[in-house]
């Protein structure tokens, strides 16, 4: 799995160095998200996943085509800092104790652009887009807090607190991630060199967060919906395609 993730990073790369009348833009991206734990808990009673909110920080890289349709916004690519947390309530008699888990993930989704509208006047534009893709993600780290029972404490109402990192496991845990992305947005444009953003994503992951380790064991997904805004900037040396000539 980390070869299929080393070989988008070389596509990318690649459409990136290309001596095409293409454009090239980058910047910055930013949101906040709420991530859904997917997963079956009827054999766990008094036991629910609950959604928690984060957020991801990312550095954008869109490659356009011109001369393609002009409902056509480019390839775009965006390694990412994120979290997908989630939380774990107990009901009932149980309400009183909870697991809080922050997970921060390296990702990188890879989409291809599609944009609808046109311009406002010479020096501005404003589309529609929408952002379709894969993304591929390795899981960096989690740390959970809460309140347990105490075991040592006789007393069925004596609580504790905690608060630890978790040491993954090699044989359990799944610290490759794909998923799928989809994003719709509105995008202005002013003089088509300085691009601001703001978009829905949603990405969520095709693979289990754990590797089969066990007989009849339960699968977790990963479900993420985010809103960003964004702000790319068109380098100029690649604004016409093949650059100036030297004199």
């Amino acid at each position: 799995m980390q070869k299929r993730i080393s070989f988008l990073l070389t596509v990318f790369t690649l459409l990136c160095v290309m001596q095409s009348r293409a454009q090239l833009f980058v910047g910055v991206e930013a949101g906040a998200n709420r991530n859904y734990l997917i997963s079956n808990t009827s054999d766990k009673p008094f036991f629910e996943y609950q959604p928690s909110y984060g957020y991801s920080v990312g550095a954008s890289v869109r490659y356009t085509f011109p001369k393609l349709s002009s409902w056509f916004g480019g390839i775009q690519a965006v390694p990412t800092f994120m979290t997908k947390n989630y939380r774990i309530q107990r009901t009932g008699e149980y309400s009183a104790m909870y697991q809080q888990t922050d997970n921060t993930y390296l990702q990188l989704p890879v989409m291809a652009q599609f944009r609808f509208g046109g311009h406002l006047n010479k020096a501005q534009t404003l589309h529609g887009i929408l952002n379709l893709g894969g993304y591929g993600a390795y899981w960096m780290s989690s740390h959970s807090h809460g309140r347990a029972m105490s075991p040592f404490d006789s007393n069925e109402n004596t609580y504790q607190t905690f608060d630890s990192k978790y040491e993954f496991q090699s044989q359990k845990d799944n610290r490759i991630e794909f998923g799928a992305v989809a994003g719709v947005g509105l995008q202005y444009a002013l003089q088509s060199k300085y691009i601001f953003s703001v978009e829905y994503r949603y990405t969520p992951s095709l693979t289990d967060q754990q590797k089969a380790y066990q007989a009849d064991q339960v699968p977790r997904y990963n479900e993420t919906h985010g809103i960003l805004v964004s702000m790319q900037y068109q380098l100029p040396a690649l604004k016409h395609g093949t650059g100036a000539k030297r004199k």
